[in-house]
């Protein structure tokens, strides 16, 4: 998961030089009007654009994103132009990231880019491996992969993602750096083509153009930039997959027949209008994502407003959930935290949000004694930018007050009022919001969903998402979802003046918040019940624990001014449920040999309700996983490239309880 920057040094004239690869990030003479020449005017990308305004999203992939100008360039373009798709994605992949300090110094050079460098930079993120999502104005994603390209692609749920209409091969010399330009590597690009995609590179070297030919591209020089008589540009043309093709894709893709329930319909809706069940933080964030997107969005909830439920706690602390090896799960939650940092900086920028990023300590007695995390395992998995551990007067020192032991620091965590969040996500203008209304029924014909709720009228949509928690089970479609509700209760209490010294969230057996309005929130009782009253035993045991966090056990009052009990929604996992909701009684079915053999193979593919997902069970980590669940939903319904890899999705997929039950013959 952790990733190496890449080693540079400083030329003379100011360019950046890889020392590793023995080349420059740039062209000597102009860079900007040779990413020009060889990117976007030889891919066409202005004429295409006005030719193809009327199309939703326009892909574009590139391999070696190193300074980021290609990208610049793109959106300068895109940003000038009235007649345009309605939005531009654009995937690239890099090995080894620039530091931001890199980026910026480089970003100077080029003062044209001045406004787009500044965008980009705002959230640049130059560590961890995998897929980093930017969603930035004016229509522009940026999804920057981190890792070797081959690995990256072949992760990607390609079957569900949509073709790349231009690619960009702008890697270091393929003398230099082979691995880019292998024919492998061409193959999967050919993967995520089709016949409209068209492609380019400033490289025409003979082994460069053999492997594009291999793996079927039709390929030409043309006319090249400044000294360099020739550039390459190539074509996808428009043929049947024959047998051979077939094969390789199998081969790439192997989960076609190991796990054929991961394999999803292509969504196809006449419309773009939701209905999302449910108005807490997975509620809202999912609508938040698709109105951006243009979708007509209206949110039905049974509370009388907004994060009414496990979502309405005053506070919530923002950290990354913590691995103590790589798996999917701590790819997700990684990813997920660090899409949640980008996110709510962005809307700060819009709106006002009750965010403070004061860092989150988390101590030792807050950990899993079965697994405690091992600084050995953590400090090769998470850069320090993630997460790094302290002793205990540094630790103390952070605080402001005198901790009992060392602390793993989340330097960029904070504390987030969920009400503020969940209600800039449902200021948008395609969002409208109706409250005191629970839905009892689903029912789907003509190719839309009619959703039934209490109190309002029946509400068609295309698309429904249940995100209302435990109560998704609730739904005859969601019945058999093995969904968990367990009992919180938070307290509040007085500040004094020693407590107002605390300047960071303490995470221990209860988790303080610093002073807000005269108060500390501390958080929380975790019981397996669904009994919704307050019991003075867990408000004196949340002050008696909180105040285990502290050398000084009289730092924390006593006096207990407010307590609220909600339930948190979990799985058996502890990972959400996010994905198309599955027919679990078809999919019994269809996958019923695997209880006599465990290892069988298919062809068919799951059984999905069409149209139906589901964002549930973010447990205590619902400030964290759902912005990045959201988006990924969102790309889902839209057709979009997904932010979330293909195992990564398979460990949220609600039908993995149901395969492995088969599998264990339950």
């Amino acid at each position: 998961m952790k990733i190496e920057n890449a080693k540079i040094t400083w030329l003379k004239s100011g360019l950046p030089y890889s020392t590793e690869f023995e080349d420059i990030y740039y062209s000597r003479e102009d860079a900007i009007a040779e990413s020009q020449h060889v990117f976007l005017e030889a891919n066409k990308l202005r004429q295409r654009w006005e030719d193809d305004s009327h199309n939703e999203v326009f892909h574009i992939g590139e391999l070696g994103f190193g300074s980021g100008l290609n990208f610049l360039q793109v959106m300068k373009l895109w940003q000038e132009l009235v007649k345009r798709p309605a939005r531009l994605h654009y995937i690239a992949f890099e090995k080894h990231p620039l530091t931001l300090a890199h980026m910026q110094r480089i970003h100077q050079r080029w003062p044209g880019l001045a406004s787009q460098s500044n965008e980009l930079l705002e959230q640049y993120t130059d560590h961890s491996e995998g897929c980093h999502r930017l969603r930035l104005d004016n229509e522009i994603t940026l999804d920057v992969y981190y890792g070797d390209a081959r690995e990256q692609l072949n992760r990607r749920m390609m079957d569900a993602c949509p073709p790349i209409q231009c690619w960009f091969l702008d890697g270091f010399s393929p003398a230099n750096n082979i691995e880019l330009w292998e024919e492998p590597l061409m193959h999967l690009l050919t993967s995520c083509s089709d016949e409209n995609t068209t492609l380019s590179s400033y490289s025409v070297a003979g082994k460069v153009r053999t492997a594009l030919k291999n793996a079927g591209f039709d390929v030409s020089k043309i006319e090249g930039f400044g000294r360099k008589r020739h550039c390459l540009f190539a074509t996808m043309p428009a043929i049947e997959i024959g047998p051979i093709q077939s094969k390789q894709k199998e081969n790439e893709m192997p989960h076609s027949l190991d796990s054929p329930w991961l394999n999803l319909p292509q969504p196809h809706f006449a419309g773009k209008t939701a209905v999302i069940i449910g108005a807490g933080l997975a509620g809202c964030s999912t609508a938040h994502s698709l109105a951006q997107r243009g979708w007509k969005v209206i949110v039905v909830d049974a509370g009388g407003g907004p994060a009414s439920g496990a979502s309405g706690n005053v506070q919530m602390a923002l950290r990354c959930r913590l691995f103590n090896a790589p798996s999917p799960q701590a790819r997700f939650f990684l990813h997920a935290y660090l899409f949640a940092l980008r996110q709510f900086t962005q809307i700060s920028r819009h709106r006002n949000l009750a965010w403070n990023p004061c860092g989150v300590l988390q101590l030792s007695n807050a950990m899993n004694k079965r697994n405690p995390l091992q600084l050995e395992k953590l400090q090769k998995l998470y850069s320090n930018q993630t997460v790094q551990l302290l002793s205990k007067d540094q630790a103390s020192s952070k605080a402001g007050i005198t901790l009992t032991e060392e602390a793993w620091l989340f330097p960029s965590g904070g504390a987030m009022e969920p009400s503020s969040l969940c209600a800039a996500y449902l200021a948008h203008a395609n969002i409208h919001c109706i409250f005191n209304a629970r839905v009892t029924e689903l029912n789907r014909s003509d190719e839309k969903w009619r959703v039934d709720a209490s109190q309002a009228q029946l509400i068609d949509a295309d698309v429904v998402v249940v995100a209302n928690s435990h109560s998704a089970t609730q739904l005859v479609q969601c019945a058999g979802l093995p969904l968990q509700a367990l009992r919180g209760q938070t307290t509040e209490i007085t500040s004094n003046e020693n407590s107002d010294k605390l300047k960071s969230i303490v995470s221990g057996g209860r988790t303080i918040f610093p002073n807000n309005g005269g108060r500390h929130l501390l958080s929380a009782s975790y019981a397996n019940s669904d009994d919704l009253q307050a019991l003075p035993a867990d408000t004196a045991e949340n002050i008696d624990i909180a105040a285990t966090n502290f050398a000084d056990a009289d730092i924390l009052s006593k006096d207990a001014i407010a307590e609220r009990v909600s339930l948190r929604c979990n799985s058996p996992d502890r990972m959400p449920l996010v994905g198309m909701a599955p027919n679990l009684e078809k999919m019994g079915i269809t996958y019923a040999e695997l209880a006599r053999n465990a290892k069988a193979k298919f062809t068919s593919t799951g059984e999905y309700y069409a149209g139906l997902y589901l964002n549930v069970a973010h447990g205590s980590n619902g400030l964290a996983s759902c912005p990045l669940s959201a988006e990924f939903l969102a790309s889902l319904i839209t057709n979009e490239n997904l932010p979330l890899s293909r195992d990564i999705a398979a460990s949220l997929n609600p039908t993995r309880f149901l395969i492995k039950d088969l599998k264990k013959q339950r």
